[in-house]
């Protein structure tokens, strides 16, 4: 191997500052330093460069003679030189009769080198090799390219250091079994690694053991380390920097590691590394960066398990769960940190390692200090209700009671409530007050004192309370994991009261401050969503929905699929409502009713009834309705379940079963404008089922639904009462006062009558062809276009024709073979 290093390689002539140099011996007498880590052919280049100089060559510094003029002085390892010698060098470099090129290591402390270097004219760095040039190397020696993934596999064990590839590819040519690559090349790096360690000092073995930890190289912590003066520390660290062992982080090759612990011994390592971390300790230098490649190298030291601890309360709960874990490996009590850890796993959506960390807590409730005790079961409670299972939260607080409940009593109190349990909660309030007065205790309070007046006041009057409460949490420094945000809890009752300018608002800022608070920023981003659904902007909705993790938390999970279904009913598309319909089933399954939960289930109620298959949700909408019953029938939270009820009795043209929701709705109006809106609304809808469509009443109802933010089913009681009057006045005039409410944007500014789509189909009857194959009657896609069912059918005609189609079934094969429908 020496052998082949010897000679020059396309590697040392590959670079055009090489080039320009190797042309400058051949035409002239440069001076020129060659500078370059171990390794890195610096050698090889200077036997090049022998053999093209003219004249005489002197092989290191002269000690007596002149050398003749047209020749040449080379010097190698110039590093090593005394500082006579450079002195030497550097008057040579006066001569302009002769060439001098030196090679020396990166010393940037010698200043009889840097005396040199500016004697000379330039200098030619020699760097590493990248996986590229691996590759382009290999054709070389092996004579051929090797695959990308082993130049790279190369690249990373060698750091690119011409002398290790070399190594790695020599033995692969010299290979007799070539499907064992990645093994070859590992033992051939190992031991060309270990070759190069064999030749140095003790001292210098050290400091690239400290090397390994990957925290950096120091001479004044070196010196502690070795008990050696610092000068020596200083030229130490700069052998190490350039014996090609390390990469730019100070940090040793991976692949040198076990070569060097099997020289010193892993004990003699482990106590190089843990006198380096108190070196550092004692220097006051210690930062989280070296605090954590201490512990990923394996120190275990009660000073460093602390650090990362306390670190970890500063920094965002990704980096905190990690800070935890590792302060464990350092030797942190793991049940001491087990809270904290707990509540980072839960921030970041790891619910199963926040309920393991919280359950080990409860299981040892008879020796865990009470407010200890409290944060695991407000942990324990969150996780339940991401999980979908609210009433377990409940449970936990039940079984905390309310003496035991502390800083949490809002929250235990906000739980029972939306669970249904109001004398609990009733408990709960009345529970000590003793919580200090910051910020994050009376925005939680101000929380459940606008959750408690959602259940029996004035709907305004709650709101307050809630966006003050939001307000004054975002001055909080550090996250909590609770069962929900003030955020969601405010836009979810500003959407059950019709306010949703004010629930878009809350989730905006909300969005923006969530960073990397996994749990919420879901949460936020679906309730976005679920408001851009209400106001009729579908394709937001459902764009927002797709931009989350195919994977979500079972609460998020069962609002994903809600939306889902309620974005597919409304868009008429059967089909992707029963594929969104069959894909709930799961979740729906899993979940508990509680009051947080009643617009999905109002969603998924309509779903079933377009589809027929109410019964599946006939038992979710019972307990919704005990929930409410128990809580008194508040006005805010049950308006909307009605209000789904009174749209399920429309889809399933069940006039019998509207009359109970239209009451329910009746008697919230006396105190609810909200309310009022929707009794009205159901009244017209009652009515045109009944047949007795009054078109003024109708468009009435339907104006004040896209009033309260309803648009969409403001469209869709003008189009159905549409369909059902005879004179087509009173029906082009409620057919525009849905358009009114959704109005469709035309693709461009091309009458759509007019601009046919792919050479066959105008733009209306493209929509209707899109509609027409997903097996819709002429009477739901009239309702979806906003036309009459006769006008569908003067459509249809017209695309048979169009198409020139013999048949019905040989004009859907042809609109399916043009993409409609896909």
């Amino acid at each position: 191997m020496q052998a082949q290093l010897s000679r020059p390689t396309p590697a040392v002539a590959a670079t055009p500052a090489v080039r320009a140099m190797l042309d400058g011996v051949r035409t002239g007498h440069p001076h020129l330093l060659v500078r370059g880590t171990a390794g890195t052919g610096k050698s090889a280049l200077l036997t090049l460069v022998c053999e093209l100089v003219p004249g005489p060559v002197v092989s290191g510094v002269p000690a007596d003679a002149e050398p003749a003029a047209g020749g040449a002085v080379i010097v190698d390892d110039a590093h090593l030189l005394p500082p006579s010698a450079l002195e030497s060098l550097a008057v040579l470099a006066t001569r302009t009769d002769l060439t001098v090129v030196v090679a020396c290591e990166p010393r940037p402390g010698n200043p009889g080198l840097r005396t040199l270097t500016a004697a000379l004219d330039g200098t030619v760095v020699l760097g590493n090799l990248t996986a590229r040039e691996v590759a382009f190397r290999s054709e070389r020696i092996l004579g051929a390219a090797i695959p990308t993934q082993l130049a790279a596999q190369i690249h990373r064990l060698t750091g690119g250091v011409p002398r290790c590839v070399d190594a790695a590819l020599s033995a692969l040519r010299d290979s007799p079994t070539p499907n064992l690559a990645d093994r070859t090349v590992a033992v051939a790096v190992t031991a060309c690694h270990a070759e190069v360690l064999g030749t140095m000092d003790p001292e210098l073995l050290c400091a690239l053991a400290i090397a390994t930890a990957g925290a950096g190289l120091d001479a004044t912590e070196l010196a502690r380390v070795l008990d050696l003066p610092t000068d020596v520390c200083r030229e130490l660290v700069e052998r190490a920097r350039a014996c090609g062992l390390l990469q730019q982080s100070d940090t040793l090759l991976a692949s040198a590691r076990e070569p060097l612990r099997s020289m010193l011994g892993a004990p003699r390592v482990a106590a190089l590394h843990l006198g380096a971390l108190q070196a550092r300790r004692d220097l006051g230098t210690l930062d989280l960066a070296a605090a954590r490649a201490y512990a990923a190298a394996g120190v275990s030291d009660p000073a460093l398990a602390e650090y990362l601890s306390a670190q970890a309360e500063l920094v965002d709960p990704t980096l905190a769960t990690a800070l935890y874990e590792e302060a464990v490996r350092a030797g942190a009590d793991a049940d001491a940190v087990a809270l904290r850890r707990a509540e980072a796993a839960g921030l970041t959506g790891d619910l199963d390692t926040a309920a393991r960390l919280a359950d080990g807590l409860l299981e040892r409730a008879a020796t865990t200090p009470a407010a200890e005790l409290a944060a695991a079961v407000r942990i324990a409670a969150s996780v339940a209700a991401h999980q979908g299972m609210l009433v377990r939260s409940a449970d936990l607080y039940e079984w905390l009671g309310p003496e035991r409940t502390g800083v949490d009593r809002p929250i235990a109190e906000t739980v029972l409530l939306a669970a249904g349990r109001p004398e609990a909660a009733a408990a709960a309030a009345a529970g000590a007050a003793d919580a200090p007065p910051t910020s994050a205790t009376a925005a939680e309070a101000l929380l459940a004192q606008g959750f408690r007046q959602s259940l029996g006041g004035s709907a305004p009057i709650a709101l307050n309370s809630l966006t003050r409460g939001v307000s004054l949490s975002a001055s909080v420094s550090r996250f909590r994991l609770v069962p929900d945000s003030g955020a969601a809890l405010t836009a979810l009752a500003a959407m059950h009261c019709g306010e949703l300018g004010r629930a878009l608002s809350v989730l905006t800022r909300a969005v923006e401050t969530d960073g990397d608070v996994v749990v919420t920023r879901d949460r936020h981003l679906l309730l976005t969503a679920w408001v851009s659904m209400l106001r009729g902007d579908l394709d937001a909705a459902a764009r927002t929905v797709d931009s989350l993790p195919a994977v979500l938390r079972p609460r998020d999970a069962l609002f994903a699929a809600a939306l889902r279904v309620g974005v597919a009913r409304r868009t008429g598309d059967i089909g992707s409502l029963r594929q969104s319909w069959d894909g709930a089933q799961t979740v729906v399954a899993e979940h508990s009713v509680d009051l947080l939960s009643l617009l999905p289930l109002g969603e998924l109620w309509l779903g079933a009834a377009r589809l027929q298959e109410t019964d599946r949700v006939a038992h979710l909408v019972d307990q919704a309705r005990e929930l409410l019953t128990r809580l008194g029938e508040p006005t805010l939270w049950g308006t909307p379940l009605h209000w789904y009820g009174v749209q399920a009795a429309i889809l399933t043209e069940s006039p019998a079963d509207l009359v109970p929701h239209a009451h329910a709705l009746g008697i919230a109006a006396e105190t609810s404008t909200y309310a009022a809106g929707l009794a009205r609304a159901g009244r017209a809808w009652l009515r045109v089922l009944q047949g007795e469509t009054d078109a003024a009443e109708v468009e009435k109802a339907a104006v004040e639904l896209g009033a309260v933010g309803l648009p969409w089913d403001g469209a869709r009681l003008a189009s159905e009462a549409a369909l059902r009057v005879d004179d087509t006045a009173t029906a082009t005039t409620l057919l525009q006062v849905a358009r009114s409410l959704r109005p469709t944007p035309a693709p461009s500014d091309t009458p759509a009558t007019e601009r046919p789509i792919g050479g066959a189909l105008t733009d209306r009857e493209s929509d209707v062809a899109r509609l027409l194959v997903t097996g819709l009657t002429y009477r739901d896609i009239g309702a979806r276009l906003f036309i009459s069912a006769k006008t569908v059918e003067h459509h249809v005609a017209r695309i048979r024709r169009r198409l020139g189609a013999q048949s019905r079934a040989e004009m859907f094969s042809m609109l399916r073979a043009m993409g409609h429908g896909a």
